[in-house]
């Protein structure tokens, strides 16, 4: 995010704002997504005292780097490389360490470091460069003694970009059965938890093969209430969930008979007690572990709204961070909410104009058609449906990661004015939405998609509303 307000079509999405919401709806957002980049993050919760002593803020304990006879650093997700290049910064010369990072493929020139090798893979659908990279992830875990400190960088992304199929399981089993979930509407911890039973890394089995080593994750939360065993389907976390939870969110979702056999066949056996589980919540593998949260979406909201209050005509109110559901339905309710503070209603009593809603969480799709979009893009439009031509309500819907789906955008904004553009094109809202193609419904319209790029970081999404 360099460009001017942060977005690289901010010119046109403000060419036209008598009211200066969408301006500030952008500067609030561009807000949010730094305060959450990873190198913010690491700045404000690790330090390094006396050159020796890790500390990490919220941690009972410091980290004696000279205790330890070697320094292992690993990880993956979206946020893994700013991370791994910020705690080379951290940690003291003196200190030898080495490490293994997956991060997203075509971002390797963005970060620099010296001694932990960064190791390019693909999101959201897992490829051999994913597969390669780690193994060798595993490889260094490996190396580890007793005796030695590994340094876990984890953030939203990593189970795509720390993949390594199960005994039996090809890569491509794999993608097949990722791609059905996606497309099922199953949220990510269901997800995860089909991903888990697939793999030699999640679920904990990262720290099976670290020999007994101290473990610290660092982790960037993705995930709504931050459960630590699903983000990034928990390499350095124990599984609660089993091989028969899996079965079951195959037949909750009908994908039993259109994933391939050998998944159904694995899970199967493993329900019967012919694999051996991913390590659970007691196992005393997990004795050494700590994992923890260094920032979620709730850093992001309450950055917003620090923004708001400092322009001073809005009052803002926190819906928190852990909305979900239907995406169609989650907008259209949130919009139907907005028009009665907007009309001044008595269901929205008590809520003083001009106000400014914030909220974070990550609602699902149940793809239907076959068009371009994501999650955010159809609550934008789902709720430009919702609102018409009301003037005085702004709303946006944002993927903090800057990537939408299979579109390059990171949402959309909605208001009076693109629906009045959609009406002058002729452009029906339920049409797009029937087809999951509100990516191309916004194109036509113009002025409407938030395109970023990646941001870096990955914190769930987050929307805002303007009620004048």
């Amino acid at each position: 995010m360099t460009t001017r307000g942060g977005f690289e079509n901010y010119s046109d999405i403000v060419k036209n704002d008598p009211l200066g919401h969408k301006r500030l709806i952008l500067k609030s957002l561009e807000a949010a997504i730094e305060a959450v980049l990873p190198q913010n993050l690491m700045k404000d919760k690790i330090s390094v005292k006396t050159k020796h002593f890790l500390t990490i803020s919220g941690e009972d304990f410091d980290y004696d780097l000279r205790e330890f006879d070697k320094v292992i650093v690993v990880g993956g997700g979206k946020a893994s490389g700013a991370m791994a290049e910020e705690l080379e910064r951290r940690l003291p010369k003196e200190i030898e360490y080495s490490g293994v990072i997956s991060i997203l493929e075509g971002t390797s020139n963005e970060f620099h470091t010296r001694k932990i090798t960064l190791l390019e893979s693909s999101h959201p659908i897992p490829s051999e460069k994913s597969v390669k990279a780690t193994t060798k992830i595993m490889q260094k875990v490996s190396q580890a003694t007793s005796a030695s400190l590994v340094l876990c960088l984890i953030s939203g992304g990593g189970s795509s970009l720390m993949a390594l199929p199960a005994n039996g399981i090809t890569l491509d089993d794999k993608v097949k059965t990722t791609s059905l979930l996606l497309k099922s509407g199953a949220n990510i911890e269901k997800m995860n938890c089909v991903r888990k039973h697939l793999s030699l890394i999640k679920g904990g089995q990262l720290v099976k093969n670290a020999n007994g080593a101290r473990i610290l994750s660092l982790i960037i939360s993705d995930i709504v209430g931050n459960p630590i065993g699903s983000i990034a389907s928990g390499p350095t976390a124990p599984d609660p969930t089993t091989f028969g939870e899996a079965l079951s969110i195959l037949e909750e979702h009908d994908l039993s008979d259109q994933v391939p056999t050998r998944v159904l066949r694995r899970l199967k056996d493993g329900a019967k007690g012919k694999i051996p589980e991913t390590p659970k919540p007691r196992d005393p593998i997990f004795r050494r572990v700590t994992n923890s949260i260094l920032g979620d979406n709730s850093v992001a909201c309450k950055e917003t709204i620090n923004i708001i209050k400092k322009n001073g005509n809005f009052k803002p109110y926190y819906l928190g961070s852990d909305v979900q559901g239907e995406s169609r339905d989650v907008a259209t309710n949130l919009s139907s909410f907005f028009l009665m503070v907007r009309k001044g209603t008595s269901e929205a009593y008590g809520f003083a104009k001009p106000c400014a809603f914030v909220w974070g969480g990550e609602t699902t799709v149940n793809v239907r058609g076959r068009g371009i979009g994501g999650r955010n893009q159809e609550e934008a439009l789902s709720a430009l449906q919702r609102l018409g031509s009301i003037d005085g309500i702004t709303i946006a819907f944002m993927g903090t990661d800057g990537k939408d789906g299979f579109s390059d955008a990171a949402g959309a904004i909605v208001d009076s004015e693109v629906d009045r553009i959609a009406n002058m094109k002729k452009l029906n809202p339920e049409d797009f939405l029937r087809d999951n193609d509100s990516n191309s419904f916004f194109r036509k319209v113009g002025k409407s998609l938030l395109v970023t790029g990646p941001t870096g970081t990955n914190v769930n999404d987050i929307g805002l509303a303007l009620v004048q």
